[in-house]
């Protein structure tokens, strides 16, 4: 079959609108390198090494496995869907536990999305996370201070976890709990809060049990910025070779959000 011109070059117009869209979702590497993946480049050095002890530490006592990922731009991808298909690709988490933890930023496009496994759907419920994202690192987002950030809402999310496992885990950024303007009505959305999740929890333990996970204590008080956010020994980057994930699974649970 000979090709006419014409019909080439048709085919070229065609295609060519879908090739950028094809190549438009950031490269992420086929596995984690380690526990704190900052191709956006806006972490230092020094809070990386810290976020990748706290990491660590979270992962030999809770088994959780929570990776950390900046990239520059999502080149036009949704951030739900690209959070949901890097965490899935990267397996976080531990097959049959499905206790998994991906929080993703994009710095030009000013989003972000906590990523949670199926296992830990009912400790760290949409509305928990949601509320860690825009009270605990919004704020510093919104200076320009990434690192600082992620460094304080991730040490929410092990401060949950931490309480719900039982287990103590040092070198937590100290946060003092940032007073709202309206205290009445601060209580009432917190109350409202841990209303929701009291009530979600029961209704998803009635239903099916979550394996791999034990005694329910649900999540602690949450600390946000005010205070100074200094504490804790500084951690070793080092160790973290042949890092990958465990098989866990994912089915959309999260929060997302922007600045």
């Amino acid at each position: 079959m000979r090709w006419r011109p014409e019909l080439v070059l048709l085919l070229v117009l065609v295609l060519l609108p879908i090739l950028p869209a094809r190549a438009a979702s950031p490269p992420v590497p086929r596995q984690p390198p380690g526990r704190v993946v900052d191709l956006a480049g806006v972490i230092d050095t020094r809070t990386e090494d810290r976020l990748a002890g706290l990491l660590q530490d979270l992962e030999q006592k809770t088994s959780v496995q929570m990776v950390i990922l900046t990239v520059d731009s999502l080149d036009g991808e949704d951030i739900n869907s690209f959070s949901l298909r890097v965490a899935e690709q990267w397996k976080l988490g531990q097959k049959g536990k499905d206790n998994g933890l991906l929080l993703s930023v994009a710095v030009r496009d000013r989003k972000y999305r906590f990523e949670v496994g199926y296992g830990l759907e009912e400790v760290l419920p949409d509305s928990l996370v949601g509320t860690i994202g825009r009270r605990a690192l919004v704020p510093w987002f919104r200076k320009g201070e990434y690192g600082r950030g992620i460094l304080v809402a991730t040490g929410e999310v092990i401060r949950v976890l931490a309480k719900h496992y039982g287990v103590t885990i040092t070198g937590l950024p100290q946060q003092r709990m940032r007073r709202s303007r309206n205290n009445s009505t601060d209580s009432l959305v917190f109350f409202l809060i841990f209303l929701g999740v009291v009530v979600v929890g029961a209704m998803r333990r009635g239903r099916r049990s979550v394996g791999g996970i034990g005694g329910r204590r649900g999540p602690g008080m949450i600390f946000f910025p005010g205070g100074g956010w200094g504490g804790g020994g500084g951690f070793s980057g080092g160790g973290f070779g042949g890092f990958s994930g465990g098989g866990g699974g994912f089915g959309g649970g999260g929060a997302s959000g922007g600045w």
